[in-house]
């Protein structure tokens, strides 16, 4: 029966040092240095480098979407707007609630301005004469309500998901690109090696 001791933590350990170049072998060449040097550089960045720039990427998101949400807030106006007919019974699903939301035509006075007429979004059902909060710019149109928090923290993940994405694959395409020029190089020294020592392996002269 073979024994197995060979193949416990100590022998991993050994297999990682080689890995990263850290064994001191002799017949290691440069272009095996530069490799092993690379793949720890690569092991850096991954587990440090990379989650790093993925929070300041997420920091940084986080900030330009709450100073453009209070710009928003800052500019655009919240009126009471009235129906003007029955809101349809049926309307845009929202993910966040059950309430379902429609299009429907009312008025609403913007400050400073003439009243406006147009479509706002109203609760699926609600009848003429009733009110409905909705959000205008400085021109007195409808417009989108500020950011929520919501929305802020959904920018943050798609900044941190596409900050990693591309991270890894700028590591990875580099990777590829260093690892095939360190190929030809040594391609290049082992046909130059050979054709110095091939004549005296093979016993013929040029």
């Amino acid at each position: 029966m073979r024994r197995h001791e060979n193949h416990g933590p100590g022998r991993c350990l050994a297999r990682l040092a080689r890995w990263f170049g850290f064994d001191h072998n002799p017949l290691r060449r440069g272009t095996d240095r530069i490799q092993a040097a690379l793949r720890l550089v690569t092991v850096v960045l991954l587990v440090v480098g990379v989650p790093a720039a993925a929070v300041a990427a997420g920091r940084q998101a986080d900030h330009l979407a709450v100073n453009w949400a209070h710009a928003e807030q800052a500019r655009d106006h919240l009126v009471t707007a009235v129906l003007l007919e029955n809101a349809p019974a049926t309307g845009i699903p929202d993910p966040y609630t059950d309430v379902q939301m429609t299009w429907v035509r009312a008025r609403w006075q913007p400050p400073g301005q003439p009243p406006r007429t147009g479509q706002v979004l109203a609760i699926a059902g609600a009848r003429q004469g009733s009110t409905a909060q909705t959000w205008i710019d400085p021109s007195g149109a409808v417009t989108s309500p500020p950011m929520e928090r919501r929305d802020i923290v959904g920018d943050v993940c798609l900044a941190v998901v596409l900050t990693c994405l591309l991270a890894w694959l700028l590591l990875l395409v580099s990777g590829v690109l260093v690892r095939r020029a360190l190929d030809r190089r040594r391609l290049n020294a082992w046909e130059a090696e050979w054709r110095a020592s091939g004549p005296l392996w093979s016993g013929r002269r040029g």
